[in-house]
This record gives structure tokens, sequence and C-alpha cells, in this order.
């Protein structure tokens, strides 16, 4: 490892230009949808028109004659396995028997334009006998309630864990607070709506162009649908428009390869908003109970929660994001004696998977509440009463989970506080008129970065630096918008002390770039950026060794930055350009691979798995809101919103993050939701399916506590997936500081608001 102190800080911890961000502006950034192959034939989709029936009939004979249709496929025509490959196989590609939910796909149809595409949807036959759905997680879970799958339970993951002696600590509680709290289905609503060019090469390989999170697990499900083998699918993405964790599984990408394959020609698929909505994955609308106990000094004795999460037909990543809710389920609180227990539910509803947050959002809602009504109780202040409970360093969840550096938990509250002027708030005036209530409301949270628990998690990374000192940096993360590619290139530029300037970024492609893993889980700038030191350092060897002959200066003594050469500060007139120049004469290293397996090291038995020990970011958020208490309504009025990044890289990309978090979870906490009644999505369009917009954006203060994780590349951790999650508990508690009522439903509609008056 490089020492902190060798390396100076032109780059870390600066504004850097996005790349790709002037193409994006100027209207010049080529998506999916704007690929141009001559030839290129339309690919459309059939999708079920139950949520829950058997097809008794498939005919395409008919639609297969139709002039100017080039294929139309269906389960019999899927060379390999006709399922996607998440971790579970469940979810075919196309239908043989029984359609799960509204989204399910009957064929694939290519034509030579849109208005064949269409007719040949058209002509297909299908017929169905219907079948009873189920469409309540509650009632799916009752033994006599209609199977999904028949033969097997509707409960598909139940998890338990448990810590300490759960009875006794409810024994020691002076006050038990005891709540149900529900959360809605919410859609990602990307700009981009999921879109896959394919064609076959010269050379026979098929090459999908994918607006995705995953380019190598996309080439893995093509070629397993395809039965052929990886090396004969190049997947590229060019630019991404918007994902949040809903491009993080297939989804169109398998079906374009399989057009493209059968038919020998160019195939594209671009959903509309209406399918999009109607068929990817949603945030889990879950039903949390929660029982915490505290003493009359309002410190934690026990916590115990369940959680009905409700995945729809199939799997996806279900237990995978049931597993975070339990897990962090605690908030960043020490906890002596915990038991939570999850179930995952199969219905008919539409399928749910990865978002922004990944399990957290929901659960941080109902935790951060309960510690706010513990305080209201017990005659405490909100913050002080977390500040009690608060870890640190060394802390440890009831999941088994070590926290290495917790300083962000209580580091954060301090600077929200200050930001705030918390302890001013009896200034502001709560009843500006006879029909407004204003009040404000605090929210923590705590995220890991990657994937945790146990599960490998490794990216790799390549770097060449020419003569002329330029820089080419290969890497598999996808970018999203997020930034990791502009973070990467810093990265690399402060390593090899040249300008990000100097660093060409070669996009994913997974026959040139090596594979990063999906852009998830606040991983890519961490287990990326960690592979890119470890390219870079025998290029910068290489460098200094050149220098340190030519100064004959010890090589301790020597730093690059800026493109030129340093001695214990001061500059020497010669260049990294120069330098590299006189390394590739002499056959020094000036090309190298990186590869990062996240092993954390620490103080831990040889037999406990190394995994336990992560790298968690903590937040505070802090909101003031005003509410009608005539007509419900409520305006988020200021936010202030704090974070702790370890490093932050880039500070404009770490301030974006978070402000597009804050009104992503303003969304999410006041307006959006998915409207589904009997497993039929009712509002399909960006018109019904209300999102913020900029005139609901509130007055934003963002600030950071840095404290450099040991472990992470320059100390960075992740970032991107916190920001989201305190917003809903800070609205919350900031609604109920208003109007003296809680409100224990997201999303918090002005029904919402007056119900809970009249209950009070």
């Amino acid at each position: 490892m490089i020492k902190g102190s060798e390396l100076g800080t032109s780059i870390i911890g600066k504004n850097a230009t996005a790349i790709g961000g002037l193409e994006i502006i100027k209207g010049q950034a080529r998506y999916c949808a704007d690929l141009k192959i001559p030839g290129t034939l339309i690919g459309k989709l059939l999708y079920s028109k139950s949520p829950s029936a058997q097809v008794t009939k498939l005919d395409v004979s008919h639609a297969r004659n139709l002039p100017g249709v080039a294929a139309v496929l269906t389960y019999k025509d899927v060379p390999g396995k006709n399922s996607y490959l998440y971790v579970y196989d469940d979810q075919p590609l196309l239908v043989s028997d029984i359609v799960r939910y509204q989204g399910d796909i009957i064929a694939a149809v290519a034509a030579e334009d849109e208005d064949a595409a269409l007719s040949a949807l058209d002509a297909i036959e299908v017929e169905y006998e219907l079948l009873p759905g189920v469409f309540d997680p509650v009632e799916a879970m009752k033994p006599d309630s209609p199977r999904v799958w028949p033969g097997k339970d509707n409960i598909t993951a139940h998890i338990v864990e448990e810590h300490g002696d759960i009875r006794a600590g409810f024994d020691q509680a002076d006050i038990i607070i005891d709540n149900t709290y529900t959360t809605q289905r919410v859609e990602h609503a990307f700009l981009e709506t999921e879109s896959a060019l394919a064609y076959a090469d010269h050379d026979g390989t098929l090459i999908v162009y994918s607006s995705t999170q995953s380019p190598h697990s996309d080439r893995k499900q093509i070629a397993r649908a395809l039965a052929i083998p990886e090396n004969q699918v190049r997947v590229m993405v060019p630019f991404v428009g918007g994902a949040f964790g809903g491009k993080m599984e297939a989804t169109i990408q398998i079906h374009a390869a399989l057009l493209a394959y059968k038919t020998k020609r160019p195939v594209r698929i671009q959903r509309t908003r209406e399918e999009s909505i109607l068929t990817h994955v949603k945030r889990h609308p879950m039903t949390i109970h929660y029982r915490t106990g505290a003493t009359k000094e309002g410190l934690l004795t026990a916590v115990k929660f369940e959680v009905i999460s409700d995945t729809g037909p199939y799997i996806n990543s279900g237990e995978e994001v049931l597993g975070a809710s339990i897990t962090l389920g605690y908030g960043p609180y020490n906890v002596p004696n915990a038991r939570a227990e999850g179930f995952l539910v199969l219905t008919n509803n539409p399928i749910c998977g990865a978002m922004r947050g990944f399990g957290l959002p929901q659960v941080n809602f109902a935790y951060e509440q309960q510690m706010d009504e513990l305080a209201e109780r017990l005659g405490i202040d909100p913050v002080e009463i977390r500040l009690r409970n608060g870890m640190k360093s060394g802390s440890t969840l009831p999941a088994g989970v070590k926290v290495l550096d917790g300083r962000g938990m209580k580091g954060t509250i301090a600077e929200a506080m200050r930001l705030s002027k918390w302890k001013d708030r009896s200034l502001i005036a709560r009843q500006p008129e006879a029909h407004l209530r204003r009040g404000r409301g605090v929210g923590c949270s705590l995220y890991s970065t990657g994937y945790g628990a146990g599960v490998p998690d490794s990216a790799s990374a390549s770097l060449d630096m020419a003569a002329d000192g330029s820089v080419l940096l290969r890497s598999g993360a996808a970018d999203m918008g997020q930034g990791v590619h502009t973070v990467l290139a810093q990265i690399a530029a402060e390593m090899l002390g040249v300008k990000v300037s100097s660093i060409k970024l070669v996009t994913p492609d997974t026959q040139v770039t090596p594979d990063a893993g999906p852009s998830v889980a606040s991983r890519a700038t961490y287990v990326s950026g960690n592979a890119v030191i470890k390219a870079a350092l025998p290029i910068r060897k290489s460098l200094l060794e050149v220098a340190a002959q030519i100064t004959g200066l010890d090589i301790d003594l020597l730093s690059l930055r800026d493109g030129y050469l340093f001695a214990e500060g001061e500059e020497l007139h010669l260049t990294v350009a120069g330098l590299a120049t006189k390394a590739l004469e002499k056959g020094l290293q000036m090309h190298a691979e990186g590869y990062y397996s996240v092993v954390l090291p620490g103080d831990y038995p040889e037999d406990e798995d190394p995994n336990k020990t992560e790298p968690f970011t903590f937040a505070t958020h802090v909101a003031q809101v005003i509410v009608d208490i005539e007509t419900g309504d409520i305006q988020v009025e200021k936010y202030i919103a704090v974070h702790d990044p370890g490093k932050m890289i880039n500070i404009g990309s770490g301030l974006g993050q978070i402000a597009g978090g804050i009104v992503q979870g303003q969304g999410y906490s006041l307006m959006e939701e998915l409207a589904v009644e009997h497993g039929y999505t009712q509002n399909l369009s960006l018109e019904s399916y209300l999102i913020p917009t900029s005139m609901d954006v509130p007055e934003m203060e963002i600030g950071f506590v840095e404290f450099p994780y040991k472990y992470g590349p320059m100390g960075a951790k992740g970032l991107g997936e916190i920001p989201t999650a305190p917003v809903n508990a800070a609205i919350a508690n900031a609604v109920a500081n208003a109007i003296g009522a809680r409100v224990r439903h997201l999303p918090i509609t002005p029904e919402c608001v007056l119900d809970a008056l009249d209950k009070q």
C-alpha cells in the first residue's frame, strides 16, 4: 500500500469535470436509442394480459407470415436456458405455461418497422384460463391461500437473527414502544427506459449494446440463453440515462440478442414508458412491526422487529434486499438485545428487486420514528437520545458485523446540528398562520459499502501510460450518472501525478475492459478505486525509479503531481511525460493490471469471517416542514444533510449524489406510489405516477465530515445508496413535530395527515 503522505492533494477532494458531462449538456451523448445500424429490425415483446393464468393456446403462425415480420419467438425458440439469472433462475424469459404477473413475456417479435412489429403482436393468438391470484402478502402467508407456484409455499424466504436475550431486554425496559409501519411499492422512474441493440459481428461475435449496470452479468445471461460460450458475446455500455438499481438485473437485452441471433440482423428493443412501468422491478413494499424498549435515561435495552416483504412472483434480489433490511434495521445504534424476523412472500403483484437504498429506506422510516417517540415519551431531546445510543468505532451490529470506523455516526450529528442551528429551533415560528404548523425532524442512518455478509466482492482495472504521459484506463464499472468514471480517473491521475485530462477511460466493454462487477451497493468507487490504485502502483514505481536515477535523490523524497516531479514539496523541472519516455526506453513496466477483493483486515479471530468487518458510512438529515392542517398539504421548506464519505474524491459528484438522493427520498416520502389493484398497475405514465419536480425541491444545505477510511481508496467509502434513506424519517418526524400526530404509512399524503389529525 502507498502512504497517504506520499500523495499530493491537487486532484482528490476537488471538483473535476465529469467525464461525458459535456456531451450530455450539448445533447451529443449517444444512448442505446441513438445508435444507428443500417437494416436494424424493431423488436417488440408481447406481455401477459393477466397477472395469474394458465396459457391454454399460443399460436404465432399467422404473425410469422405477416409482411415485414422477420421473426416471432416463443419459449420453444430459446436455444439455451429459458430464464433470467440473478441468484435464482425462477423467472422465464418467455412464458411456457403459467403467467404470474402482468409483465410476463409471452413472445418476442422482430420486424422491419414498428407498425409491422405491432401488427405481429396483434396477430399472436393467446388464450388463457384464469387462475386465482394472491395479492395481499399477509393473506399469501396463510396455508389455505392460492399458490403462486403450485406445490410451493408462498413464503419463499424466512430470515431470523437474534442477539443477546430479547426477553430479558424488555424486562429491563422502563418504556416500550410498539408500532406497525407500512411502505409502498415505488417506481425507479429513470429517464431512459430499458434499451438494447444487438447484432452479429463479422466474426460471429454477438454484440449487444445495453443500458445496464452489470455488463459482465449481462454477457453471462445472454450466453446462457443462447447456449454459446461467453467469449462469443460482447456487451458494450453506451451512455446510461439513470438506473437506481432498476437496471442491475437483465431486462430486454437477452430478448434483443435472441432475436438478432435468430434473424442474423441487428435488432433494437426500446420499452415505452408504459411498458417500463408495467414490467421492471420495483422497490419492495413492506409491513414492519417494531417493538423498542429503553430505560428512563433513554438507553436502548431491546429491539424486536418483523418485516413482511412482497417480492411479486419471482425472487430476483428479494432475499438479499430482505437480508439488508434485517441487518440494518436497528439503525446506527447499540442494541444489546435484539431479534429480527423477515418473511419474503410471493404474490401475483408486480415484481420487486434492487432500488437505491436496497432495503434500508423502509426500515429507516420505522426505526427512526421509534427513536423519536421514545424521546418524546421520556422528555429527552431527539438528538440527545440518538447520541446516547450511537455507535462508535468497534461497535458490533446485532448481525455480528463489526464497525471498524464509527466516527461518522456522532460526527454527522454534530455537524447537522450546527448547520441546522438545532438548539435554536424554538426560535422558529411554529404557527406562522392560524392554519399552518411548522416542525423540524431528524433522521439518522448507516449503510455498508459493498456486498458484505461474506459475499465475494472484487473488481479489476488496467492502466497503460504512453511516452507522452497520457494514460489509458480500462474499467468495466458502469456509470449511470453517479460519476464513477470521473472518480476512477481522478484516482489514477493522483496516483500517477498527471492531470485528469491526461486520463482516457475506456467505457465498459466486456471484450476489452476487465470485470468490475455491477455498479451497485455503493461499491464502485471503493472496489474499483482500490483496483485502480493496485494497477497504478507499479507504473508509479517505474516513474520514480527513473526520477531517482536522473536526480540522484532518494526515491522516498520524490513525488509526482500535476504532471511534474517534486522533491520534498519543491517542483523539479522534470515532467511526468519525460519520465514516462525514459521508463519506456529502459523497458520498465508501464502497463499494469489491478485486482482488488474485499477481504478487510482487522483484529478478529482467525476462525471469524473477515467480511464481517465492513466499511460503514453514516448520515444525519434534518428536515423543516410546514403543514396546512386544513388541507393536509406538506411543504418541505429547508433540508440539511450531512454525510460521512470517508474521504470525498469529487466534491461536485458527492454533492450531486446527496442532492439527488434528497429529492428522490422526498418523492418516496410524500407522493410516489405505484397503485396496484389485484395485480394490475393503475398509473402507467409519469402523468399519473407523480415524482418531484424542480418546484418541489426545498432549500438545501449539504455538509460532509471526513474521516478517511484506512482501507478505502484515498480514504473513500461508498456514498450512492445512503442519501435517500434518512429522508422519509426526517420528514415524518418533522410532520409529527408540526402537528403532534404521527403518520406511519408511506407516502405521507394530505389524506394521511388529515386522518392522523382526526385520530388525534
